[in-house]
């Protein structure tokens, strides 16, 4: 199979444009998700001094609702780039797929720290080569085993421009951070909807490689 080359100007310059035509709707849901992760990481501070149970009792509810909401914000950069119609409840009501989601976390993060043991890199390219397991279960509705073979089949050829493509999300997030609340709350879902172009990308490829 050839190699797909990203998009890296393309992804971020139509994740812009989107992020405008949306725009106060994707600040509401960027502040929901800072906030709601604000606030349980201030209560996990705070239990750290607390009996052993009850720090795990709020951390695992943290986990949980991070992942909630990482359902919701992958079906909403989903429906940006579709150019639909999206609702800012949209946050929390991505629960059909919620166990399947679950599950492929689990697996995903033992299989990186797996392969992380074994010299680092390994972990670094199953990171990438699996990382849009999560894309996967939410649009094609996926089982977690075979969302995580499916990612590795998308990436295949692309983990280096996937890799670099990762810095250049950072990149903007910290220039985000450099221009305080106001730019952060901006970058976010600029990098949340690029994310979603080049799974998008990385489909529309491999349709045309295989057929």
């Amino acid at each position: 199979m050839q190699t797909v080359k990203f998009p890296f100007a393309e992804s971020v310059k139509f994740a812009w444009q989107k992020t405008k035509e949306n725009f106060w709707n994707l600040i509401a849901v960027t502040v929901i998700v800072m906030v709601v992760n604000g606030v349980f990481n201030s209560l996990e501070r705070h239990a750290a001094g607390a009996l052993p149970l009850v720090y795990l009792i709020i951390w695992i509810c943290s986990w949980l609702v991070s992942l909630l909401m990482a359902l919701g914000v992958i079906k909403i950069s989903l429906k940006v780039y579709a150019g639909e119609r999206f609702e800012i409840s949209d946050i929390f009501t991505n629960t059909k797929k919620f166990l399947d989601y679950l599950l492929a976390s689990i697996l995903y993060f033992v299989a990186v720290v797996l392969g992380l043991i074994l010299l680092i890199v390994p972990g670094i390219i199953i990171a990438i080569r699996m990382g849009f397991y999560s894309y996967l279960i939410v649009d094609k509705e996926m089982g977690p085993v075979d969302a995580l073979k499916e990612s590795m089949n998308l990436t295949k050829g692309s983990s280096w421009n996937i890799f670099f493509f990762w810095f250049l999300l950072l990149g903007i997030v910290l220039l985000g951070l450099l221009a305080l609340i106001v730019g952060i709350v901006v970058a976010v879902p600029v990098t949340w909807i690029a994310y979603a172009f080049v799974y998008k990308f990385l489909e529309e490829k491999r349709s045309v490689v295989a057929g």
